[in-house]
């Protein structure tokens, strides 16, 4: 008998994380993996400019057998509801909301940052000298000042680098650390912001002035 531990996205198969037949031990994985989801910064989707929130689940399911029960579950409404595989390729034996960490392009970063690793790496960057870090954010781009330079974040909308900016501001807050300044929306010198974005990146001007990244 075979057992898989897989992750969806609006009820379709995302990933599989995991395959095994000793129900025992994937049962035991599965609530290892659900219990250590604790995610800052929680992944979703940008439509016409907005957020929407992404239904990500966790699944444990075992083959189909010909008495297997549906399972019984909730939908949006509270109301109970059973759930099983059309194809009856597959029987759901747990499942539970599970969330995904976002990912930012940092300019001359090689990989996408998590907000842990931007914290980590940018915001908590050790210097020699005592120096005042300023965090501000244009559109969808949040920049981060210090030592005479800046770092530049994409994000997915201005609401999704509003919601980056919030959650930093909200660590720095809860994690007293000193020389740090939050400044939040440029509202003014917006060209001389782009031109220093530009200069600095030599992005083209699409990119500088688009408020979205592309899906």
């Amino acid at each position: 008998m075979e057992y898989r531990i897989i992750i969806t996205q609006n009820n379709k198969k995302k990933k599989v994380l995991s395959t095994g037949y000793d129900l025992r031990n994937i049962k035991k994985k599965y609530f290892k993996i659900k219990d250590n989801n604790k995610v800052l910064f929680p992944k979703k989707n940008s439509t016409y400019k907005k957020l929407h929130p992404i239904n990500h689940e966790i699944l444990l399911l075992k083959e189909w057998e010909k008495d297997d029960l549906p399972y019984s579950g909730r939908d949006n409404m509270g109301k109970n509801i059973s759930i099983s595989d059309k194809q009856n390729n597959w029987t759901i034996l747990h499942k539970d909301l599970f969330e995904i960490e976002e990912k930012f392009t940092v300019y001359n970063y090689k990989k996408r940052l998590s907000v842990i690793e931007i914290i980590k790496y940018i915001l908590l960057k050790p210097h020699q000298n005592i120096i005042v870090k300023q965090i501000n954010y244009i559109n969808n781009k949040l920049l981060i000042h210090q030592n005479n330079d800046f770092d530049v974040i994409l994000c997915k909308c201005s609401d999704d680098c509003e919601r980056l900016y919030i959650t930093l501001k909200d660590f720095v807050d809860n994690n007293p650390t000193p020389n740090i300044l939050f400044t939040g929306k440029i509202m003014k010198n917006k060209n001389s912001i782009y031109k220093m974005i530009m200069d600095k990146t030599k992005w083209g001007k699409d990119k500088i002035y688009r408020t979205v990244t592309r899906p």
